[in-house]
């Protein structure tokens, strides 16, 4: 008998101990699956920074473009930054010089999209370095935004990751026809960069002149990034006279060509491109030097009772910067494009999702600048007036 009461209650003691591990075991688990939900439901941290990558002329006889342009965008980005960057992180840009060269913007690129950490492409400056860009771009599928030309070939419907922001070189030259057309111009001649970018604005000008009864005359190509033009101001001016000159070309050659045609006698007017830079091409030129048009494709940069002026020379100021200029103001534009689409993207952020958060922009206003953008629109602004030398 008392064999049995010891053997009941050596199994009670067993159940009593073995029910008391199973009430632990229970209390572990269901406080590992709760630390588990609430880990999983913690906010993603933010990226320390949103890194960009850029190729532009930083060097050579184009530099001021780039370094105009990107003085404009680091203005808005660090304006952005101030403000706590954009999803709670950083901007960055890492800004690549290609001295205008085709060949250095294609290893720049190459480089900048095997580096996962750059998430967009943003401000290249010229026609021919995006161009060498748009491969990597495709096969990427990384977003390119706010590049310094107006060349249709970043127009085309199948660029799905090209993003525009300024006016296309085919609205700067129905402008710039229209105004010849204003002025009694019946003859123009061309003088055009040997490359893409010349020959886009060779195009435009055509189409441009044509419907306005415009005769263009004699046509000759120039090297990139020289200022040696005698023989081309022969061909033009001497040899082949018309009532103005139209140059698609960079400030330099731009200037070098007009100063000798001046001096060669040649008394007609010149247009150009808004690529050349108004401001550079001012100071190239000379206050003695009158008789040249050029488009510009955004507003007065010293006009601040516009809105987007307005901030643009604030953030200028902010980065001590103290001079304006058309080529900084569509850069700083340019930037602020960049910075919305960014804001419209889902974080994480990835390549994938920026390119869906730039195009889901629709109409977009930045104070007196509208721009659009949708799943098939991706020409940004239209915007075109024109400027004399005074």
């Amino acid at each position: 008998m008392t064999r049995l009461k010891t053997a009941a209650g050596l199994r009670w003691r067993f159940i009593k101990n073995m029910a008391s591990m199973l009430k632990i075991f229970a209390c572990v688990l269901l406080s590992g699956l709760a630390f588990g939900v609430a880990e999983a439901a913690a906010p993603e941290t933010p990226a320390a920074e949103i890194r960009l990558g850029s190729s532009a002329a930083l060097s050579g006889p184009a530099a001021l473009l780039g370094g105009r342009f990107h003085a404009g965008a680091r203005a808005a980005f660090a304006q952005a930054n101030q403000h706590g960057g954009v999803h709670g992180s950083k901007l960055t840009v890492d800004l690549l010089d290609d001295a205008y060269e085709q060949t250095r913007a294609e290893a720049n690129t190459s480089r900048l999209v095997d580096d996962e950490r750059v998430l967009a492409l943003f401000g290249y400056v010229g026609t021919p370095t995006s161009w060498a860009a748009l491969p990597y771009v495709k096969r990427s599928r990384i977003a390119f935004v706010g590049a310094y030309t107006g060349a249709e070939i970043l127009r085309d419907p199948a660029n799905h990751h090209v993003f525009n922001v300024r006016a296309s070189y085919v609205d700067e030259s129905n402008k710039l026809a229209q105004a010849m057309q204003a002025a009694g111009v019946k003859t123009l001649n061309v003088l055009y960069q040997a490359d893409i970018f010349g020959r886009s604005g060779l195009e435009a000008i055509k189409a441009a002149a044509a419907p306005l009864g415009l005769q263009i005359k004699a046509v000759v190509t120039v090297k990139r990034n020289t200022a040696q033009v005698a023989n081309e101001v022969r061909a033009l001016v001497k040899d082949g006279k018309a009532d103005a000159v139209f140059m698609v070309s960079t400030y330099g050659t731009c200037a070098a060509f007009i100063k000798a045609a001046r001096l060669a006698g040649y008394n007609g007017h010149f247009y150009t491109l808004s690529f050349a830079g108004r401001e550079p091409l001012w100071e190239a030129l000379g206050k003695s030097l009158r008789g040249v048009t050029i488009a510009q494709i955004v507003p007065d940069p010293q006009d601040s009772a516009v809105p987007v002026v307005g901030a643009y020379q604030q953030a200028m100021r902010e980065t001590g910067e103290k001079s304006f200029d058309s080529i900084s103001l569509e850069g700083y534009i340019a930037a602020r494009v960049m910075v919305e689409g960014l804001l419209r993207s889902k974080p994480p952020l990835t390549r994938e999702g920026i390119r869906a958060g730039l195009a889901s922009l629709g109409k977009l206003d930045l104070g007196g600048f509208p721009l659009e953008y949708g799943p098939n629109t991706r020409g940004g602004s239209s915007y075109v007036e024109l400027k004399e030398k005074p």
